[in-house]
C-alpha cells in the first residue's frame, strides 16, 4: 500500500469520525427513532471494536479471512438500516430534523466502512465487489439504479453504499474526492467511475461476475 493511498484512507477516516462528532445527539423519545439510532449506535460499536482489533493485532499475523467477516457482518448491518430509512414513512414517523440527523449520521458511518473495505483490500489483496452509489433525491433514474444494485447484492453478496448526492457539508469531501457531478454515479472497486444509469449487466461484466 503505498504512502499516497495510506494519507488518503487515513485522512477520509479522520474526517468521517471528526464529522460523526459534530452531529451526535442526546436520546429521543420517538419510539421508531430509538430503535434506528440504536442500530446506528450498535454500527458504530462495531466498527469501533474491528478498529481496536486490527491495531491490537497489528503486530501480529493478520487474519485477513477473520477480518473479511467481520467487516462484511458491519457492511450486511448498514445495508438494511439503509432499508428502515429509505422506507416510505421514515421522514413522517421521525419528524424532520431527527429524519435528517440519522440519515447524515448513516451516510457518515456507511463512508467510515467503504474506507475500511478499502484498508482492507490493499492489506489482504481482497477482491469482493465494492460499489460506492450516488443517488439522486426524486430521481427515476436513481431509482431505477437502486433496484439493480440491490438485486447485484441479492446474487452475487456485492456491498454497496448508497449515498445522496448533495445531501449535506459533512459528506462533501468524498463527492469531491471523486469528482461526482450528476446522479446516479458509481465507483466500483474505487476506481471505475460510471456517470448515469448502468444497466445490470454493464455492473455484472464492470464486478467481474
Amino acid at each position: 500500500m503505498g504512502k499516497k493511498q495510506v494519507f488518503v484512507a487515513t485522512l477520509l477516516l479522520l474526517v468521517v469520525v471528526f464529522a460523526i462528532g459534530v452531529i451526535i445527539g442526546n436520546s429521543f423519545s420517538n419510539p421508531e427513532l430509538k430503535e434506528i439510532n440504536k442500530v446506528i449506535r450498535n454500527s458504530e460499536l462495531s466498527t469501533e471494536s474491528y478498529l481496536i482489533e486490527q491495531e491490537l493485532f497489528r503486530g501480529f499475523e493478520k487474519n485477513c479471512e477473520l477480518s473479511q467477516i467481520r467487516l462484511s457482518s458491519l457492511s450486511n448491518e448498514l445495508w438494511k438500516l439503509g432499508k428502515l430509512l429509505a422506507s416510505s414513512t421514515a421522514k413522517q414517523d421521525l419528524g424532520d430534523y431527527q429524519y435528517d440527523f440519522l440519515k447524515r449520521k448513516y451516510h457518515l458511518m456507511q463512508i467510515k466502512t467503504f474506507v475500511l473495505h478499502y484498508q482492507l483490500k490493499n492489506e489482504c489483496a481482497t477482491s469482493n465487489p465494492v460499489i460506492l452509489f450516488y443517488y439522486g433525491k426524486d430521481d427515476p433514474n436513481s431509482f431505477e439504479q437502486g433496484q439493480i444494485l440491490d438485486q447485484l447484492v441479492t446474487d452475487f453478496g456485492i456491498h454497496v453504499f448508497a449515498i445522496e448526492r448533495n445531501y449535506a457539508p459533512e459528506l462533501s469531501f468524498l463527492e469531491q474526492y471523486y469528482e461526482i457531478n450528476t446522479s446516479p454515479s458509481l465507483i466500483i472497486n474505487y476506481e471505475k467511475k460510471v456517470d448515469g444509469l448502468a444497466s445490470y449487466d454493464e455492473l455484472k461484466s464492470a464486478i467481474g461476475e
